[in-house]
């Protein structure tokens, strides 16, 4: 993320993870218009398959939206760091397990309208079970899945998270 205050974008509030500026547009009018926007450092989203295919998920109590929310592991980058350190990292850090391999399956802008932060999704085999090591605020429990039940779940809408529904739409294409 960059620090640095554009002349355009006055700074409003820098937060841990992320920062919000004031943008002004020029109208089709003529006149200038304020929006507020999320300047982000990006994250990643993992697609954890495991060698028999089954897929590992997290169950996220997410108190933003007060809800429990069926999820791929995910996470923000840290300043600087490569999107793939970061995948590995998140990997361990929420389910405990690590990949002996991850491939870019894609990249694609979480919520485009009012935040920058631009997701690498990434599949992750060759996985290594161990323990997880969750931040203080995260309540997480793993949930794994064969891809007819994930495939159920998106039916159902029991999946209600964009990154985890675009991760699982990618692979099940890929898959067939």
């Amino acid at each position: 993320m960059d620090e640095s205050t554009e002349p355009d974008e006055p700074l409003l509030l820098r937060g841990a993870r992320f920062n919000v500026h004031r943008l002004s547009l020029i109208g089709k009018d003529g006149k200038t218009y304020q929006r507020e926007v999320v300047r982000h450092p990006g994250a990643v989203v993992l697609l954890p398959v495991l060698p028999d295919g089954r897929i590992v998920m997290i169950e996220n109590v997410r108190p933003t939206v007060r809800e429990t929310l069926l999820e791929l592991p995910a996470g923000t980058r840290e300043p600087g760091e490569p999107a793939e350190s970061t995948a590995a990292r998140e990997l361990v850090e929420e389910t405990g397990y690590s990949a002996g391999k991850l491939e870019l399956l894609h990249e694609f802008y979480s919520a485009p309208g009012i935040c920058d932060e631009l997701m690498h999704l990434y599949l992750a085999t060759e996985l290594v079970e161990g323990d997880p090591h969750r931040e203080a605020t995260e309540s997480i429990v793993n949930r794994i899945a064969t891809p007819a039940e994930v495939s159920r779940w998106i039916d159902e809408a029991k999946i209600r998270d964009a990154k985890t529904l675009v991760g699982l739409y990618a692979y099940l294409r890929q898959k067939g």
